[in-house]
Formats: C-alpha cells, structure tokens, sequence
C-alpha cells in the first residue's frame, strides 16, 4: 500500500476553505425521496434538510438519537393522530424562494401518490393521511393509525423538505438531477463517475457552512483513495477497509475515525424452488461463523448482535436474546431434510458496494460449500440497480435499515421494502400492530415476536453490524455519524482546527 512518511504534509488540498471527500461511489441523481442507501445519504444531507434531526452527537459517539429541532422550530402531539409543526420563520430554499407550509405538504404528497415513483418511500410514509396547511408557517400532519415514530419519521432523509414550484416548473427528471433544497450547500455541478460539485448556502437557517466548496469525488479503488489521501488531493475518505488503517496511521498527516454504522445482512428469495423450504434456509444461517469473519475482516471490530435488533432503541431492546448461532453439524441435518439434491447457489454482491462485502460473500459461500451446498459468487458491476423482481437473484448482501432508532425500521424496513421474502403476512401483522402501538410495554412483547417469526422464518440473516471507517486529515474537525451520514455543517466540521 502507502509507506510511513508518504503523506505530503506541506500540500494542502484545494483552498483551506474547500473540502474534497474521496468516496467508492458518488450516484448521479440526488432525489432525497429516491436516492437513499448509503451513497446517496452523504449527498440528500449536504442539499437537503428535514423538518426535525436526528442529534446524532448527543451520544458522543455519532449513534444518538435525540430529535432537535431543523427547518421546524417546534413541534407537539395535538392527539394521537396528529403531529403539529411549526416551521422556522424565514427559511428559504436554495433559488431564493421562501420555504413555507405548501412546500411541506408538497413534499409528502408527491410521495404518497399513487402514481408516482416513489414506491420505497410510500411504503415508509404510508400511515400519513394527509397534511394540512393551517398558515404558511404551521403544518398538520395527520396519521391514519396512532404512529410512536412519527418525529422519527421527520428525520428521514427521504422526508427532506423540497420546493413546490420549482418541481413542478421543471419536473421529475430534471429535479433529480439539478436538485434545489435548504439544506447547507447548493448543487453547482455533476460530472457522472466523476465527481459532484456543491458551494456554501450563505443563507442557511445555521448560518453559512464551513466550506466555501464541497467536493463529492469518485475513487472506486480504496488504494487510490489512499494515496489521494496521503497526496493531500482530498480531505477525508471514506469505505476504509480495517486492515488498510495502519497503512493510513503512519502516514503522519492522517488518522482514521469511526462510528458503528448499519449491520450488513443477507437476502435469500423464498419464492426459489431451492430456497423454498424454510430449513435450507435454516441450515445456511446456521453454517455462517460470524465471529471468525468479524475477527478475519474487521479485526474483532464487527458486532455479532443479539437477533436483529440495536442497543439504541432503549427500552425496546431485549439483551436477553441469544446471539445468532454458528452450529455446522445442524446446518447439514436442515440441508439433508430440505430435500436439497446439489442445485447451484448464486451469490450475487457488488465489488465495491459494500465494505468487505466481497470477501465476505467469497467466505460465506466457502462455508456454505463444506456443509454441501453448491454455491458460487457472481459479481455484478450494477448490483445497486438490480430490481427486487428479478428471478435470478437467490443470494444477495445488503445493509439493513437502521437509519431511526426504532425497529419499526430496523425490522420492518429491512425485510419488507428491500427483502425478497414472499408470504411474510404473518411478519407484516405483527409489526403493523406494533407500529401504530403507543405503549412500550405491548410494542417490546410484539417485536419479541417479529424477532421470532424472522428467525424462524429465515428469509436471510444479518450477519453483523460494522464499525464504518474513515480516513481524514489531521487538519480536519469532524466527526463520522452512523449510518452513512457525512454532516458537514456548522458544530460539526472545521477546517484547520484539528480533531
């Protein structure tokens, strides 16, 4: 890789008020209601802004979960059903226009209309009504169901509050692809597998932003993000890979960050002739050794959970539950019962997606081989545009939904609108009941038993949750937030100030 002393300390990337992030994939459109995996979160945080966020400082660690105000100044329970906003008076978007009640409704109606095309979205949106304008600083947002997430809910990227007029005037497409929004930089320019350009917003409601220029570039090889790096041609990387950070260590100009971010998981299509029977299903989980890939690929770093389920979610988390399990000799005995008679296996994973994502699908299957299960990795170049719909995927790596501090997303997110498990009503009930529950007491029992149905059921696994590393200049004050968020305003990122 990089030898000790490679870094060139006296170059400086761009100006002192530029930042250049290297990054393993920078997507070409920027719709936050579409673009909402893990490349395109850094880009819809850094254009957009949501109505209430997520301080994800509050933890000291870049996992907390208390809600702090945004665009919305305020908010409160008008019943159960309804959720009072009042906006931040004097918002404006990025072309100038105010930001007011009509651009909030717009934003989620254009979402919840049938024929729009934000199916992901809609699905997560779905206990929304409607949304009432009372003036245009007070907004009313009125749930179907009684809904404990709701200010979570107003966290989500996807929910970043858009410009009425300006979508209208110039339409989906072109939206997406010279977006406007109020959040702390504007959209300048996008060169595709390039880079994508944004400057300073001088009027953010936070005032103006620490960098003049923020630079979004694509480096797909982790080295050349190294040397980009050391070479003082970025500021900050991201995607590092656990044994890549001494070769970034003892550069002398760099250290490496970190924050625990999504778990990664796999998805298993039910509806295959092969993968059908619930105990072959049974029998891959069990032949998977978590913890020797977490000591082979992050250095003892990733973390085995206790079911699918996070630490964050306070009072709904139950460290009762048994760690998923390793137990080979049991994964043949569900294989042998399956009926399972050799068929091949295909393991369909990105090259550069996912962080060890590669290597650990070549483990996984390697694992799957000695239990006597024909498998094979097959690397697809576009595996983010693969659709759910399609047949030839038996086999996929994916990371869940953790975005919320809540298991109506980790769970229900993860193996609903991503997942490839067909005949899942059962799951789908229980977790409707337990998101429109406003005791804690009966949401805890009923997500006891999701966790139990999605165990038994196996429509994939999660395999751990991983730390997500960053390189980044010792010049640099910032700190990394779980989940793929890259914040780069004010209180959170300064350049020449040092950690």
């Amino acid at each position: 890789m990089l030898a000790a002393g490679m870094c060139l300390a006296s170059v400086q990337f761009a100006v002192a008020e530029d930042l250049i992030v290297g990054m393993q994939e920078v997507r070409p459109l920027f719709d936050p209601a579409i673009e909402t995996g893990n490349t395109g979160i850094p880009l819809s945080n850094a254009i957009f802004d949501t109505l209430i966020r997520r301080d994800f400082q509050a933890d000291g660690k870049g996992t907390g979960g208390e809600l702090v105000p945004a665009l919305a100044e305020s908010w409160r329970r008008v019943d159960d059903h309804t959720l009072e906003v009042k906006l931040r008076a004097g918002s404006t978007f990025h072309n100038g226009d105010p930001l007011t009640s009509k651009d909030v409704k717009f934003t989620f109606d254009r979402i919840l209309d049938p024929k729009s095309q934000y199916g992901r979205s809609q699905f997560q949106y779905e206990n929304i009504a409607r949304v009432e304008t009372p003036d245009d600083l007070t907004v009313r947002i009125v749930t179907k169901k009684p809904d404990p997430t709701i200010e979570m809910m107003l966290t989500f990227p996807a929910s970043s509050i858009v410009p009425k007029d300006y979508f209208e005037k110039v339409g989906f497409d072109a939206f997406g692809q010279k977006p406007i929004g109020a959040g702390p930089y504007r959209f300048v320019q996008s060169i595709d597998d390039d880079r994508v350009i944004l400057e300073a917003f001088p009027q953010y409601w936070q005032g103006k932003p620490p960098a003049d220029k923020l630079v979004f570039r694509e480096i797909p090889d982790l080295s050349a993000r190294i040397t980009a790096l050391a070479n003082g041609e970025v500021g900050i990387i991201n995607n590092v890979t656990p044994d890549q950070i001494p070769a970034i260590e003892t550069l002398g100009c760099c250290d490496v960050r970190s924050v625990m971010a999504n778990s990664q998981v796999l998805n298993y299509r039910t509806s295959n002739p092969v993968m059908a029977d619930k105990r072959f299903r049974q029998g891959l989980n069990l032949a998977i050794d978590r913890e020797l890939l977490s000591k082979a690929l992050w250095n003892g770093k990733a973390e085995v959970l206790h079911s699918h389920q996070y630490a964050e979610w306070g009072d709904l988390y139950n460290a009762e539950r048994p760690k998923f399990a390793y137990d080979p000799e049991r994964a043949r005995e569900l294989i042998a019962q399956s009926g399972y008679k050799g068929e091949e296996i295909d393991f369909i994973t990105s090259p550069v997606y996912y962080t060890n994502g590669l290597a650990a699908a070549e483990a996984i299957v390697s694992m799957w081989q000695k239990i006597g299960v024909n498998a094979k990795v097959q690397v697809n170049e576009n595996f983010y545009e693969i659709s759910n719909d399609d047949p030839g995927i038996e086999v996929r790596n994916l990371s869940d939904w953790a975005d919320l501090p809540d298991p109506n997303v980790t769970i229900m997110w993860s193996w609903t609108t991503t997942a490839l498990w067909d005949g899942n009503e059962a799951f789908q009930e229980l977790g409707r009941k337990a998101a429109t529950t406003l005791d804690k007491k009966e949401r805890f029992s009923l997500y006891q038993k999701v966790l139990d149905n999605f165990e038994d059921q196996a429509p994939g696994t999660v395999l751990y949750r991983v730390p997500d590393f960053y390189g980044v200049r010792h010049d640099i004050k910032w700190q990394p937030y779980t989940n793929y968020v890259m914040d780069f305003r004010p209180g959170n990122f300064a350049v020449g100030a040092g950690q």
